[in-house]
């Protein structure tokens, strides 16, 4: 039984079957070969898996975050960002990366941080002489923090599959996800010295409080998310749709720029994007109850403590997986597979899950943005139409520094635990 859901699982990956479909079909195959279970168990526990009331935050981020990008939240976060770091050596590309931390906390998304931020700032760049590869591969390395800092999709699933919670989860990550940030700007700020890369004229401080002022209503949005979240006013799930009706009145009645036509395509992406999120949720509930009860989590655990007795070493086993299977599978894909086999592992080492599941999506975060399959890769390649092997060879240096920051993270785990034990 396990042998025909390996196999089928990997003629599925080579034959580029959707990982969502492969899933399924490899339980499907498992249930035929073993002859001893009905093949309704498969709909039974794709219902089971995806009947989920946490997992209604999926679909209302996923609309949120789309919202608040057309509706013009996106250009006043990036002028903010020129005003707070554009006079700094290679500016523009600096502005890039604080915008994309600031839409990050709205959108939830790489992809959506990477669009709404790469479309205005990576045609900029390269008016300012910019490399037009060299932008693309900022904006594709900063908007990995989409998944990081709150609210996070990804940290959602997560919680889920892991039974951890959500909210601490989510501050969790706020954190870790300004500490890469700066990570990212200091390197910017090296490379652009070094390329000879242009700075923008410094802002007064009325310039500043100006764009403040317009794009206050936009930055609202993570505040009172996260507090209510921290205060227990709402859970996560609650504060998604909250998320979906603040962005609604301020693109309609204070930014003024969103219509009732563009209602249609707007909640037509977020529905595309969810349905594909949450068949994938609900492939995978059958695909990991056949490894439950074939055992496979306890065999993974043995195997990999019988490598070393070192919990070190055994967390950085985890983490080096982690981001090889980055370079080649989907985000969700990755943690519906590897965590329910990871997660006990982490927590017989006596590491946190919280954190656990922060640095978790930090290094499927890497993986967006690392050559051949990352999402944000393709996102910004197709904004500034290159290939991938242009963007690759500028974004080196700042996936480097990615996974610096990602272990520095995971050994010194209070940065990923103090403001989830302060809150809860």
């Amino acid at each position: 039984m396990l042998t025909a859901l390996v196999v089928t699982l990997v003629l599925c990956f080579i034959t580029n079957v959707p990982i969502g479909f492969a899933l399924g079909i490899a339980a499907l195959v498992s249930l035929v070969v073993s002859g001893t279970m009905p093949i309704s168990m498969i709909p039974q526990r794709m219902v089971a898996g995806a009947n989920s009331f946490p997992l209604l935050a999926i679909p209302f981020f996923m609309l949120a975050g789309a919202i608040m990008e057309r509706g013009g939240v996106s250009k006043r976060i990036v002028d903010l960002a020129s005003t707070i770091v554009g006079h700094i050596s290679g500016g523009l590309a600096a502005v890039s990366i604080v915008a994309c931390t600031f839409f990050a906390a709205i959108s939830g998304s790489t992809p959506a941080t990477a669009a709404a931020v790469g479309g205005l700032t990576i045609p900029e760049m390269e008016k300012r002489g910019y490399d037009r590869s060299y932008a693309s591969a900022v904006v594709a390395a900063a908007s990995c923090l989409g998944v990081i800092i709150p609210p996070s999709i990804t940290m959602v699933i997560f919680g889920i599959v892991a039974n951890v919670s959500v909210g601490q989860l989510l501050i969790g990550g706020i954190i870790p996800g300004l500490f890469l940030s700066f990570l990212l700007i200091c390197v910017n700020l090296i490379r652009s010295r070094q390329l000879g890369y242009p700075t923008e004229e410094k802002r007064t401080w009325k310039e500043r409080w100006h764009t403040f002022s317009d794009a206050v209503w936009g930055l609202m949005m993570p505040i009172i998310i996260l507090g209510g979240i921290m205060t227990g006013i709402f859970t996560p799930t609650e504060s998604a749709a909250i998320a979906v009706v603040y962005g609604l009145l301020v693109s309609f009645f204070v930014y003024r720029e969103l219509k009732l036509k563009d209602l249609v395509p707007i909640f037509y992406k977020a529905s595309l994007n969810s349905a594909m999120i949450m068949l994938l949720i609900a492939a995978a509930s059958p695909f990991g109850w056949v490894m439950t009860i074939q055992q496979v989590p306890q065999m993974a655990s043995r195997a990999m403590l019988g490598i070393s007795s070192n919990p070190d070493v055994i967390y950085m086993l985890m983490l080096v997986i982690y981001l090889i299977l980055g370079t080649f599978m989907e985000t969700g894909a990755i943690i519906l597979l590897v965590v329910p086999i990871f997660a006990p592992i982490a927590s017989q080492l006596g590491i946190d899950l919280v954190q656990f599941g922060v640095v978790t999506v930090i290094a499927l975060a890497i993986g967006m943005a690392t050559p051949p399959v990352g999402i944000a890769l393709f996102a910004t390649c197709g904004i500034a139409d290159i290939t991938i092997g242009q963007i690759t060879r500028k974004i080196l240096p700042f996936l480097f520094i990615l996974i610096i920051g990602l272990f520095i993270l995971a050994y010194v785990p209070i940065l990923s635990t103090f403001l989830p034990n302060l809150m809860f």
